[in-house]
């Protein structure tokens, strides 16, 4: 007996060196044994519960099935359970003591910390998430086929990152906010956004101070009855930055109650900056194309440019049975300029006509510079005479402005061919049309001439 308790004594001093906390279980499912650290983690006494069924200590409960399979078949068992505010694995193992009998089992259960591992596994987690937030936006430029889809792919890829089905992104144009692109949302308040019903809503944004974004919730929506009437209840606007300038607004809403927390915001605010980047991009890549096909020196449409778009209006006149007309401008006597003034004052007069020729023709003309001193304007869907009528205005509007210091004036002469009758392809077309213009330089310049012999004077079009 003695022997026994002093083997009883000596195991107990063994189990209080282990670290982790550790009990004993007989084949009755009883506490055979706590070690002190088992004791500080349940908050109990060793002397009250050994010999008590393994269920009296709350927090065993999850582990009876792993327990009375090991006490049964030997079997070990794993799970984790929370404690104290921390999270503790449990594994469950099989014992054989010494000298035992052979039908007498028991097993051990050990408990282990692992609130850090599961930390920092959530943060891993939470990690790989928010990279492949940035990796699915950042694919939004890469992948679209054309670069109008980019907005409408951006988009679909931000609700799925926050899992907001209301989103919509307005873009900074000059002092003009256009809306790229926009999903569930109805018609018409996507109409609305397109004629910038939301604008003061968008600029109010865009004025934050250091504020990353604008929560907004039902009680915040007494200015803008527009989003109880979407039945939006929550809403998260921010605005985007490209290089240091205000640059558009990133909007994303649900029509579920949304709590804003720590995740959800540093999520939207990645979002939003990953946006800001594609927007950049898109930019750049705008203005390379823009580039493409620009006159460096008077931001007008280059030659190539010209010739496409001719090209383009012919194909389809011919297929739709439309007309269209294409005018040759050329400033009188420009090399005069030159020669009095010099090539950069002839220079600064190119820019300035092309700019009151961009400004007095029509939104859907195409001017461009042909080069030297002369420029083309083609107009679509426009009879000789509409034509005519067109081209006087950007005459007049040239020739009635004064030129570096009031120093200089100029004037025009032109020359406009219509397709059908003059040409049916752009080669024949604006041969007709360089034909009137030798025709109004050969009869004294400053005047417009029409393909086949007819002056600006001519009321019989």
């Amino acid at each position: 007996m003695l022997t026994d308790l002093f083997k009883r004594k000596v195991f107990v001093q063994c189990l209080d060196y282990f670290k982790d906390p550790v009990a004993i279980i007989d084949g009755l499912s009883r506490i055979a044994e706590l070690n002190s650290a088992f004791c500080g983690l349940f908050d109990i006494e060793r002397a009250m519960f050994i010999g008590k069924p393994f269920s009296a200590i709350s927090g065993l409960q999850g582990a009876a099935g792993a327990i009375k399979g090991c006490l049964s078949d030997q079997a070990r068992g794993t799970g984790q359970i929370k404690l104290g505010g921390g999270v503790w694995s449990w594994v469950v193992y099989p014992i054989h003591p010494e000298g035992r009998a052979g039908t007498e089992r028991l097993c051990g259960i050990q408990f282990q910390d692992v609130t850090r591992h599961i930390e920092l596994e959530e943060e891993l987690a939470k990690g790989n998430r928010l990279l492949t937030a940035v990796n699915t936006i950042s694919t939004a430029f890469i992948y679209s086929d054309e670069i109008s889809s980019v907005f409408e792919k951006l988009i679909d890829k931000v609700r799925i990152v926050t899992d907001m089905p209301v989103c919509w992104i307005v873009v900074k144009s000059g002092e003009k906010l256009t809306l790229r692109g926009a999903a569930g949302v109805s018609r018409d308040s996507r109409m609305k956004l397109e004629e910038g019903a939301l604008d003061g809503f968008h600029n109010a944004v865009m004025s934050l101070g250091g504020e990353p974004f604008h929560v907004l919730s039902p009680g915040d929506f007494g200015k803008y009855p527009w989003f109880p009437e979407e039945r939006i209840l929550f809403l998260v606007a921010q605005p985007l930055s490209v290089g240091g300038e205000k640059a558009g607004v990133l909007a994303t809403g649900s029509r579920e109650p949304v709590s804003m927390g720590f995740d959800l915001a540093a999520l939207i605010h990645l979002v939003g900056n990953h946006v800001s980047l594609v927007i950049e991009k898109v930019r750049l890549y705008e203005e390379a194309r823009r580039l493409a096909v620009t006159d460096a020196l008077t931001g007008l449409f280059n030659i190539r440019y010209f010739y496409d778009s001719m090209a383009l209006e012919a194909a389809r006149a011919k297929r739709y049975g439309t007309r269209f007309s294409v005018t040759i401008l050329d400033l009188d006597d420009f090399k005069a300029i030159n020669d009095t003034f010099g090539h950069q004052i002839g220079d600064e007069v190119l820019k300035k006509v092309a700019l009151i020729m961009k400004n007095a023709s029509r939104e859907t003309d195409i001017v461009a510079r042909y080069g030297g001193e002369e420029f083309v304007i083609i107009q679509a869907n426009t009879s000789k005479a509409e034509a005519l009528a067109q081209v006087m205005r950007v005459k007049n509007a040239v020739e009635s402005e004064y030129y570096i210091d009031r120093r200089i004036r100029v004037s025009l002469s032109g020359g406009i061919a219509t397709c059908p009758e003059d040409g049916e392809d752009g080669k024949r077309l604006l041969y007709s049309a360089d034909m009137a213009l030798y025709e109004a330089k050969a009869m004294g310049k400053k005047q417009i001439r029409l393909a086949g012999g007819r002056d600006e004077k001519n009321k019989n079009l």
